[in-house]
C-alpha cells in the first residue's frame, strides 16, 4: 500500500485535488485533521503548542487507520511538517515531540505532491492572508530542498493537476 502525502500552503487547492484524485483512483484519503480542530478550538486565532501537537499526533493516528481500507493507495492532506511550520510561525519554537513527530514524517510517505500558489487565493476568515500563502510556500519548497525530500509540484487547473499526479502513478490511473 502507497501514501502519498500533499503540501502546499493555504488556499492551494490540496483538498479539491485530492478529493477529485480518490474518485478517480475508487480510493479513500485523509483529511486536514488541524482545519476542523483549529475551527473548533482556536482562541484569538491560534491554538497553544500543545494543541498542536495534538493535532499532528491525531493526523497520524488517522493516516494509520485509513491505510487497510485504501485501494493501492492512500491520499493524505497534509502532515506533521505542516503542523510544525505552523507552531513556528506562530509561537517561535515547537515542541520537541512536534518537531520529531516532523522531521520522521518523510518516512511515512512514498511521494510528496506540492500544490503550487497559480490558483487565486481563497481569502475566508479563517485564513491569515495571501503575503501568509506566499511566505508559507516559500518555506516548504526551501525545506524539501534543503532536506533533498523529493517533490512533485504542481500547477494549473484541477484537471491539469490531476494530470500531472496520474503521470507520477500511471499504474494507478
Amino acid at each position: 500500500m502507497k501514501k502519498w502525502v500533499f503540501l502546499g500552503a493555504p488556499s492551494t487547492g490540496k483538498t479539491t485535488l485530492i478529493n477529485a484524485l480518490s474518485q478517480q483512483l475508487n480510493t479513500n484519503w485523509v483529511e486536514e485533521y488541524g482545519r476542523d480542530y483549529w475551527l473548533e478550538h482556536q482562541v484569538d486565532r491560534r491554538l497553544t503548542p500543545g494543541q498542536l501537537l495534538h493535532i499532528a499526533q491525531m493526523q497520524n493516528q488517522m493516516e494509520d487507520a485509513a491505510i487497510s481500507n485504501a485501494n493501492r493507495i492512500l491520499l493524505c492532506d497534509t502532515n506533521a511538517f505542516t503542523t510544525w511550520h505552523f507552531a513556528l510561525h506562530y509561537h517561535n519554537s515547537a515542541l520537541p515531540e512536534l518537531s520529531k513527530l516532523a522531521s520522521e514524517c518523510w518516512t511515512r510517505y512514498q511521494r510528496v505532491i506540492v500544490c503550487d500558489t497559480d490558483i487565486p487565493y481563497d481569502d475566508t476568515w479563517e485564513r491569515s492572508g495571501d503575503a501568509n500563502r506566499i511566505e508559507f510556500q516559500a518555506f516548504i519548497l526551501d525545506y524539501l530542498k534543503q532536506h533533498k525530500i523529493p517533490f512533485t509540484l504542481v500547477s494549473g487547473s484541477v484537471e491539469k493537476r490531476m494530470q500531472q499526479v496520474l503521470e507520477e502513478m500511471p499504474q494507478l490511473a
